[in-house]
């Protein structure tokens, strides 16, 4: 009898360890979990306030600053779900401000300023820039956040500020190759960059104006070689005239 209420109590305490562990690695599983999609939550948060902080460097649209700002306020409420707690809804209420004062005095004329890229390196990061927003951009269509006409429209309008970049890029370095004498490269990029805007139909006066700026150079740079070329030439006349002058000039007597 004794023996049954020992191997029973042992029972009992063993199955009392098993659950205490279960419901532990349940909670740390739960915990786990949480951490997890306030972290993710978190680096979305990161992420698009960094491009908003860029948004000197690319001209966003109104329409994308507001996606970006919704994003960011989206984020905010999925770590209140989580993590509920009064700095998280000051930073709901600031977000709210913040799209608040886009709408009312976010003006056209700040979307449509394009600066160009003083270097590669700052190239380099305004294209990055653009490419991760039109990758959120298709996110944020996808989860139904805009719709697909406007998704078009704005994806178009990337898609031709990346090329401006690529354009004002390679006409500096076509000006610079021009002005240390490397004729060569100066033509294969203004060549390169006319053939890209080639088969663009929608170009704006920016796209317009440095396309004439190519076809101009190209026109210049050929007529620097062609009087290059017959400077060259002539001179080499003149020498092979000179050579001839002395070998049948008149003979001295002695």
């Amino acid at each position: 009898m004794i023996l049954t209420l020992v191997l029973l109590s042992i029972g009992a305490l063993l199955f009392l360890v098993i659950a205490y562990n279960v419901v532990q690695q349940y909670k740390q599983k739960a915990e786990a979990d949480k951490r997890h999609a306030i972290a993710r939550h978190k680096s979305v948060v990161d992420e698009t306030e960094e491009m908003l902080l860029n948004v000197n460097l690319v001209p966003f649209s109104k329409n994308i600053v507001l996606l970006l700002q919704h994003r960011i306020l989206d984020a905010y409420r999925a770590i209140a779900l989580v993590m509920p707690s009064g700095q998280i809804k000051q930073r709901i209420a600031d977000v709210q401000t913040q799209i608040k004062n886009v709408q009312e005095n976010y003006s056209s004329q700040d979307e449509g300023h394009f600066k160009t890229p003083e270097s590669d390196r700052q190239a380099i990061q305004m294209l990055q820039l653009v490419k991760k927003m039109r990758a959120v951009l298709r996110v944020e269509h996808n989860k139904g956040k805009i719709d697909p006409q406007g998704f078009a429209q704005e994806d178009r309008r990337l898609e031709l500020m990346q090329l401006k970049i690529n354009i004002a890029n390679l006409v500096k370095r076509a000006m610079d190759a021009q002005i240390q004498g490397q004729f060569g490269t100066c033509r294969q990029l203004y060549t390169k960059g006319l053939s890209a805007l080639a088969s663009v139909t929608e170009k704006d006066p920016y796209l317009m104006a440095r396309e004439e700026d190519m076809r101009q150079g190209l026109a210049g740079l050929d007529a620097h070689l062609q009087e290059h070329s017959e400077k060259e030439l002539q001179s080499i006349k003149d020498k092979e005239a000179d050579e001839l002058d002395v070998l049948f000039q008149p003979k001295k007597k002695w």
